[in-house]
């Protein structure tokens, strides 16, 4: 038996579409805090195990009789350490033979990376090679699905692409793909004990993406490479949250210092395909 936990969110539940391609209903459990929220995986067959990375117990019931977990990782910018230990320490104690962890590509170490997300991962990560369980770290490229939130809704009317980049190379890689990768991982035997580079095969840097733009909507879209204090300023001003503009800015800054940079051939192999590139998913999100 399988289990995906995060279902609910964007690559937890890409992930189960993805696990009912390759394998039946009655072979997968979901993990969600509603069950409401999962109703579609119901209906098709899929059991549904009620629980919360913030509730040990019901983690440890959900886990019983599970030789295999996708643990996708938690959401929660604030509790996300607690709810990475739950769940691993339940997956222990609860008898399973495998956990298949979503982490993040980092290549400075947790303490130095201007990226405040990094050390969670790397601290999960840790845990997980120390459980004594069976372990496979999925180091998931940056989400290419984040590029319309750092590009802003008022691309067509602004013209221009803030942002603190830099000229840095930046392998954006799809969340799709990753989902699907991380399914086929899940139901192989061949990667017991490993952490694997899901990245893209090729980066871009952010004036290629505004030259993606311009060719897509047919204005001229020029990039404004913007320091990190007039980044923060701008997203300030724009009503986004101080913990929001955190996480852009540390996320805009690890682009520009190259921890996003690595590019690799594994998630190609693992697909069997070519994964999707920036500029298709521009294409098909702008045009």
């Amino acid at each position: 038996m399988y289990l995906i936990t995060g279902v609910t969110g964007h690559l937890g539940s890409a992930a189960a579409s993805a696990f009912l391609a390759y394998e039946s209903a009655d072979k997968l459990t979901v993990l969600s805090r509603d069950k409401a929220k999962v109703k579609s995986l119901s209906e098709k067959g899929v059991n549904v195990k009620v629980g919360d990375y913030e509730d040990y117990a019901s983690l440890l019931e959900a886990f019983k009789g599970v030789e295999k977990v996708l643990f996708v990782s938690s959401n929660d910018l604030i509790n996300r350490e607690a709810h990475h230990r739950n769940v691993i320490a339940a997956a222990k104690e609860a008898g399973v033979a495998h956990v298949v962890f979503t982490s993040f590509q980092y290549q400075s170490t947790a303490i130095d990376s201007p990226n405040g997300l990094m050390p969670v991962y790397k601290l999960s990560e840790d845990l997980l090679k120390a459980s004594g369980l069976t372990y496979t770290i999925l180091r998931n490229g940056i989400y290419m699905d984040m590029l319309p939130d750092i590009i802003g809704p008022g691309i067509r009317e602004n013209k221009v692409l803030f942002a603190s980049a830099g000229d840095t190379p930046v392998t954006f890689t799809s969340r799709e793909d990753l989902a699907e990768a991380a399914v086929k991982v899940l139901l192989s035997k061949d990667f017991d004990d490993k952490t694997v580079d899901l990245v893209n095969e090729n980066s871009v840097r952010f004036a290629d993406i505004a030259a993606f733009l311009s060719a897509i909507l047919k204005l001229e879209i020029n990039y404004v490479d913007a320091s990190d204090e007039d980044y923060r300023k701008g997203l300030s001003l724009a009503g986004l949250p101080a913990m929001v503009v955190d996480l852009f800015a540390g996320i805009l800054k690890s682009i520009k210092v190259g921890e996003f940079g690595k590019t690799g051939e594994d998630l190609r192999d693992i697909l069997g395909r070519e994964p999707q590139q920036v500029k298709e998913f521009l294409t098909a999100y702008y045009g």
